[in-house]
């Protein structure tokens, strides 16, 4: 638990050289009218270096071809409507074989929630083979690939525990579990693994640093954020913050990512979340330097409505990663979505925080993620707006 909290006042900052020299993005629309948004991804779908934009809509998943980014349909609704994506290369051939969860039901507690597999035709411009991996999850809604055992593993995350009922969704826990993929992925049963089943409303998870041939696993909850480490055959909890200090069902954490900061003895960990579970603040969580163990809670924000994305990446090359995060509904002084960062100066033993605008409007930001898209060495971002339909493409530009 944080031993203390902080609210800044931002620096609001419109680009390079208006607070200090910070990148401005280059803003490209990859598809306006993509459909209602609800995750994206990148990767090299192609083979040919160059990383491509995944966007899953409720009705579709399709790839978008760098640079030009034509679009290429790779299977269309499954079953409802999609909900998330998380892309391995489970077979060694250079282009990743995708999970998809599907039969999105938010309200839906008692069934529903389907998983699959999708495998790229020997052209992958062409419609893409589907496998069903889980025939029913309930609230089934995130999904990580992480290392387990020193191979690739699927954390699948529900959203709330089967048969709960709004607004705490008390009754049960959330039944966390992995999914290990056998040799013939696609013909044979993957094996179940139950990682958890003690947290409530669990929003997102993250694979972190573990141990050699273990991820550690962060998860976002109504409890907060846990940390879930696979040792000696089992795995173990640890609890690190409690998230937004309200009641329920405003209590905890709704999203979850982890950055790196330098510190005085090396790399640090930091923890960004909105809180609470599609709120108003971004927050983030760094190693409080007056105690051996615990974080300082940093509230980085506290305009947003809808909040939904939140991304680690240093976008400056200052070797401190930098905030990424967005919302997707309308608020602040424009009643607008808006997609920022966060640059933080950590001179001096304290934390200083400037608000650059990535997007001021145009990104109901649903999912949003960073990646070095044009190969300059600079990471870019890509993000889905749900209720603006639409995926862009951010340049950035340097300094």
């Amino acid at each position: 638990m944080p031993g203390k909290t902080f609210v800044l006042t931002l620096i609001l900052a419109a680009g390079a050289g208006s607070v200090s020299a910070f990148p401005t993005f280059r803003v490209v629309d990859v598809n306006p009218d993509a459909g209602t948004g609800l995750a994206i991804t990148v990767a090299d779908v192609n083979r040919d270096g160059r990383p491509d934009i995944i966007g899953v809509s409720s009705d579709d998943v399709a790839w978008y071809e760098n640079p030009t980014w034509e679009r290429h349909l790779m299977a269309p609704t499954l079953r409802n409507s999609n909900v998330c994506i998380a892309g391995q290369d489970l077979d060694g051939d250079g282009i990743p074989e995708f999970a998809l969860g599907a039969d999105w039901q938010f309200n839906n507690t008692a069934g529903g929630g389907a998983l699959y597999l999708l495998e790229h035709a020997e052209d992958p411009k062409a419609l893409w083979k589907v496998r069903t991996l889980v025939e029913e999850c309930p609230t089934l809604h995130r999904i990580r690939w992480f290392q387990h055992a020193g191979k690739p593993a699927l954390a699948v995350a529900p959203l709330k525990g089967i048969g709960t009922t709004p607004p705490a969704h008390q009754e049960k826990g959330v039944e966390l579990f992995a999914l290990t993929p056998p040799p013939r992925y696609f013909d044979e049963a993957w094996q179940r693994t139950l990682i958890d089943s003690s947290l409530h409303v669990l929003h997102n998870i993250w694979p972190g640093a573990g141990t050699p041939g273990n991820d550690a696993l962060l998860a976002a909850s109504f409890e907060g954020v846990s940390r879930f480490d696979f040792d000696g055959g089992a795995w173990r909890k640890t609890h690190l913050v409690a998230g937004n200090p309200a009641p329920l069902p405003d209590s905890g954490s709704g999203e979850i990512k982890s950055g790196n900061w330098p510190g005085a003895t090396g790399v640090q960990q930091v923890l960004s979340t909105i809180e609470p579970w599609h709120g108003t603040q971004a927050v983030v969580y760094y190693p409080d330097p007056a105690k051996a163990e615990g974080f300082v809670r940093l509230v980085v924000d506290d305009a947003y409505k809808g909040g939904h994305a939140v991304y680690w990446a240093d976008f400056d090359g200052d070797g401190a990663d930098e905030l990424l995060a967005g919302y997707r509904e309308n608020a602040g002084p424009k009643n607008l979505p808006g997609l920022y960062c966060y640059d933080f100066n950590l001179a001096g033993g304290k934390v200083d925080v400037s608000k650059h605008v990535v997007d001021d409007g145009g990104m109901a930001t649903e999912d949003a993620v960073a990646a070095d898209m044009n190969g300059d060495g600079r990471p870019d971002v890509v993000a889905y707006g749900r209720a603006t339909h639409n995926i862009r493409y951010y340049e950035n530009q340097g300094e």
